[in-house]
């Protein structure tokens, strides 16, 4: 039996089984992560507190523990949303972190939950956002995988159309075995009630294909769970109910993966050329920059000041072919011209921008 802690209340619960003891952490919102290490014998040997965000995903790797945290700030003009990864060595020692994504998202909008999945070889992680306007929330997806060595975004996209008034909650996402993915998520809205799961190809976006399962008006869902089983997706959730009609209890369900696989549904095209272009422009402080690639690779998206020094590197990261977004905040900036540059291995594309303060 692990030796009892007495700790003021703790959240995101994480236990691992390491070679030789146990690893547990938790999040205390006043001091931050404390991590405890204890013998095979349940004795405590060990601790340390580390200041990150939310923890809400676990895993091991050849022994070691690895935490992920989904990490968001105001930066005084919009969210910055943060994906990342913590890694410790076999005895539970704190030994690295790498930063798996970021990005600072449009004004009004802000991020709307998380996703993640490890199956033995690649982290997956989602991270959603939305931006609400009177009748519609208009949500994104941002994916990104990692492989122990190179880190993979999926250029955002929107899983809509959601039904009038609807938000997302319980957001899930699955690697299958042929390295395709299942997104899931919660759909509630005035009239709806619903359980969505998209298909989604080897490169995170969507095959057009959906499956969709009906729950009770009076419903609410939380602990989603997915998993693969002989060509088939296996799923798990708790319902409770608002309205005490029904105490709660868990519900497993399955259907043949190839009802979201192998649709033959038709994909959006993807762009043929590099563009590159800015809005607003001229602009103050803040102008969200879009940009398409062709093919999958590396780009640097960097901002130059009309002396061609450079200013400010906002993206340099392996991509995937199709659109994407970033922003420039030139809270300290000058008036004045300024040059944003995208490049390719192949090509590259510059626009001027106008800063007017």
């Amino acid at each position: 039996m692990l030796e009892s802690l007495h700790l003021a209340p703790a959240f995101f619960p994480r236990f691992m089984t390491l070679a030789n003891g146990y690893f547990v952490s938790v999040r205390d919102f006043s001091l931050g992560q404390l991590n405890f290490r204890f013998d095979e014998s349940g004795n405590l040997t060990g601790g340390d507190t580390l200041a990150i965000g939310e923890t809400y995903y676990s895993y091991l790797v050849n022994d070691e523990p690895r935490l992920v945290s989904q990490q968001s700030a105001f930066t005084g003009s919009a969210w910055q949303m943060r994906t990342v990864l913590y890694e410790f060595d076999a005895q539970g020692i704190f030994a690295d972190s790498l930063l798996l994504r970021e990005e600072i998202l449009s004004s009004g909008e802000s991020t709307a939950g998380q996703a993640f999945h490890y199956d033995g070889n690649v982290l997956t992680c989602l991270a959603g956002s939305v931006h609400p306007s009177s009748s519609i929330n208009d949500f994104r997806i941002w994916m990104t995988t990692y492989d122990g060595t190179e880190i993979t975004h999926v250029a955002p996209w929107n899983p809509g159309p959601l039904p009038l008034h609807a938000y997302i909650t319980s957001w899930g996402i699955l690697r299958t075995l042929d390295a395709r993915y299942v997104l899931s998520f919660f759909v509630r809205g005035d009239e709806e009630m619903e359980l969505w799961f998209l298909g989604l190809e080897a490169d995170g976006l969507s095959n057009s294909s959906i499956h969709i399962q009906d729950v009770e008006s009076n419903h609410l869902l939380n602990g989603l769970t997915l998993f693969e089983h002989e060509g088939s997706l296996i799923y798990s959730f708790t319902e409770i109910t608002w309205d005490g009609s029904f105490g709660g209890g868990a519900q497993v369900a399955a259907f043949p993966l190839g009802i979201l696989l192998d649709a033959n549904e038709s994909r959006p095209e993807l762009p043929t050329e590099l563009a590159l272009a800015a809005y607003p422009n001229p602009f103050n402080p803040n102008s969200t920059i879009t940009f398409t690639m062709p093919a999958s690779g590396v780009a640097e998206v960097t901002i130059f000041d009309v002396q061609g020094r450079k200013v400010e590197t906002l993206i340099h990261e392996t991509l995937h072919a199709g659109t994407h977004q970033t922003s420039w905040s030139a809270n300290e900036a000058a008036s004045g011209t300024y040059y944003c540059r995208l490049s390719t291995p192949d090509d590259s594309r510059v626009i001027p921008l106008i800063l007017l303060k």
